[in-house]
C-alpha cells in the first residue's frame, strides 16, 4: 500500500477541521488516522477500495459456476449447501456480482440447472459437484 506523507493525519483532525480530512481523502484516495501516534484508521475513497478489493481477490474473473467447481472440489464428498457455498465463494472472493454482493444462494441453485454436466443439485438445498 502505497502512503503519501500527507495523507497520515492526527485522529483529533477528525473533529476539528473534517473537511481538511476530506479533502485530503479525494485527493490521495485514502487517509491514515493516528492515535497516540499509531495507525489508528483508514479512511478510503470508495473507488480505491474497489481497486485494492480487486486485486486481493484470490483469482481474476472467474465465472459464478467456475468459482463453485473450485470451492466444491476442495469439500467433502464434493457436497455443499447452497447457503455456505455462497459464503465461501463470497469470502474468498473468487466471484462477486457487478454490484460487489455476493451471489446468492438462489443464484448458485439456479447455476446448477444451467449445468447439468458439472452438478447436481441435491435434496435440501445441497450442491454436488460431478465427474471428479
Amino acid at each position: 500500500m502505497d502512503i503519501k506523507i500527507d495523507s497520515i493525519i492526527p485522529f483529533d483532525t477528525l473533529r476539528t477541521d473534517l473537511e481538511y480530512v476530506f479533502s485530503v481523502v479525494e485527493k490521495n484516495g485514502k487517509v491514515i488516522l493516528l492515535k497516540d501516534n499509531k495507525p489508528a484508521y483508514i479512511i478510503l475513497k470508495h473507488d480505491s477500495y474497489v481497486v485494492d478489493a480487486n486485486i486481493t481477490s484470490e483469482a481474476e474473473n472467474l465465472t459464478l459456476h467456475e468459482a463453485m467447481k473450485v470451492v466444491l472440489s476442495k469439500a467433502d464428498n464434493y457436497t455443499m449447501h447452497a447457503s455456505k457455498l455462497a459464503d465461501e465463494i463470497y469470502d474468498r472472493r473468487l466471484y462477486l456480482q457487478k454490484n460487489g454482493q455476493k451471489a446468492q444462494y438462489t443464484q448458485i441453485r439456479a447455476r446448477c440447472g444451467h449445468y447439468p454436466e458439472l452438478f447436481e443439485a441435491l435434496q435440501g438445498n445441497y450442491i454436488k459437484l460431478k465427474g471428479v
